[in-house]
């Protein structure tokens, strides 16, 4: 199975539409590409308005028919993602150093 890595080191402020955009082009140009791996590792200072720029991506790679993915999802988006729910929406899965600050390597979305 292809995968594509698309890797955000921070998130502007109104920027879903043009993450999107980037996302739509890359996934044109890698029609094999079956999964979008959305590598979060960088994003340590998450903020709400952040997680309608990756429902954004999310809503894009489904309409392409792929499959997304979160990957080096930190403490920090962890805890905002279950707080909203969002958790339950945008598949995380832990990476990133920050991603495993003693709480046993639980997904995004699945507080004890």
């Amino acid at each position: 199975m292809e995968t594509v890595t698309f890797a955000l080191s921070s998130i502007p402020s109104g920027s879903g539409a043009f993450l999107a955009d980037q996302l739509a082009a890359l996934l044109t140009a890698r029609p094999d590409a079956a999964v979008v791996v959305c590598d979060v590792s960088a994003v340590d200072q998450p903020r709400a308005a952040d997680l309608d720029h990756l429902a954004w991506l999310k809503l894009t790679t489904r309409r392409a028919g792929r499959d997304f993915v979160l990957q080096g999802v930190g403490t920090r988006l962890r805890l905002l993602l279950a707080l909203t729910g969002f958790g339950e929406v945008l598949d995380a899965e832990p990476g990133g150093p920050s991603a495993h600050d003693g709480d046993g390597g639980r997904p995004a979305g699945k507080p004890s």
